[in-house]
């Protein structure tokens, strides 16, 4: 097979694994439908640790690479899984981070209420707290080749938009709305970000098991006066984004 050992270096052996087997499948080394050595063969030849081997097989699985099935064995996916990367310095949509991947993104489950805003909803949208305001909420679900990838909801003051805004054009983005509308324009966007286990209403749009970790983003969208435009909650599941950042060092 030709497997050289892993050299250590400064990037993180399980990083390093994950990098050389990939290159492996790129190279036909091994080609779609191949089954991997098992772990002990492959860890030997590789000269890691299993623990380490396995961290690295978690990876490329997430990422659609290979497929491990019980009591069979670890084999190289025939069709990669589709990855969304983007950095996370400029805020864009879900639409244009697939099409700059050549990828087709659809929409589904739309549902576009106006009501009450919730305590919480007030309190980030900026509402006064003694004001009664109405909110749209537009919750949806964005699917690429018939899979559910993310589950978004977004909610507005109604008087900013209305259901009649989102037309027959509305493919799932209401960050472009807000855009091509352009006043008032957002600027700025405050984003948390945290890991959550699928809730049940999550999990049934997501056709996925309850429980289910998924990356969390929590947002709010500015413009220049500092009013709030958008609260939104997004919901992506695993291995099908990768999101980075460039941080620059502290001084001290």
């Amino acid at each position: 097979m030709g497997m050289a050992q892993i050299k250590h270096s400064k990037t993180p052996l399980h990083i390093q694994i994950q990098q050389h087997l990939l290159e492996l499948i790129k190279n036909r080394t091994f080609a779609p439908g191949d089954q991997l050595p098992a772990e002990v063969e492959l860890a030997e030849q590789l000269g890691v640790s299993r623990s380490t081997l396995r961290e690295a097989l978690m990876r490329l699985e997430q990422d659609g690479i290979i497929s491990r099935k019980h009591g069979l064995g670890t084999f190289v996916s025939f069709c990669a899984r589709p990855i969304i990367e983007s950095g996370l310095e400029v805020l864009e949509s879900l639409e244009h981070q697939a099409q700059r991947i050549g990828l087709n993104t659809q929409m589904t489950h739309l549902e576009v209420v106006e009501r009450p805003a919730e305590r919480e909803e007030r309190e980030k949208l900026a509402f006064p707290p003694e004001a009664s305001r109405d909110v749209l909420c537009v919750d949806r679900v964005i699917i690429v080749e018939n899979t559910p990838i993310a589950y978004l909801r977004d909610v507005l003051p109604r008087d900013l938009l209305c259901p009649d805004d989102l037309g027959k054009e509305f493919s799932g983005s209401v960050l472009d709305l807000l855009l091509q509308r352009g006043l008032p324009a957002p600027v700025i966007s405050h984003t948390e970000i945290v890991a959550e286990g699928a809730n049940p209403y999550v999990a049934s749009r997501l056709d996925i098991p309850q429980g289910s970790p998924l990356l969390k983003l929590i947002a709010q969208l500015y413009a220049h006066d500092e009013q709030v435009l958008d609260y939104s909650l997004s919901y992506f599941v695993p291995g099908y984004f990768r999101f980075h950042v460039m941080r620059r060092v502290g001084r001290g």
